[in-house]
């Protein structure tokens, strides 16, 4: 894993990483003291939604002149199987927490 890419967008990556572990980890808390599984997922996947910002960060830029698959390839770490397995766990756990926990309500 190529970590001199850490250097590159750092606040994005901070902002992210803290939005979803702080979120994901007060819902896994209360999930689990609560015996509620469609709030633990949701944590689940908000501390996903961290690992996955930390690890490719949303870039904004109004540069044309690289397009936006080249810039984000360049500050992404790790492979695209990994952002893509990670990606479908968040969503899945996201979808599947938010229907247990506004639906169906455990």
């Amino acid at each position: 894993m190529d970590t001199s890419k850490f250097s590159r967008y750092p606040g994005s990556r901070a902002f992210w990483f803290l939005f979803g572990m702080g979120l994901g980890s007060m819902g896994l808390w209360n999930g689990m003291q609560r015996d509620l599984i469609g709030e633990t997922l949701c944590g689940v996947g908000l501390i996903l939604l961290g690992i996955q910002g930390l690890l490719r960060p949303v870039v904004l830029s109004r540069v044309a002149k690289i397009s936006k698959e080249e810039m984000t390839r360049d500050v992404s770490i790790g492979s695209d199987v990994l952002h893509g397995a990670l990606s479908l766990a968040m969503a899945a756990a996201l979808l599947v927490g938010i229907i247990l926990k506004y639906v169906v309500k455990i």
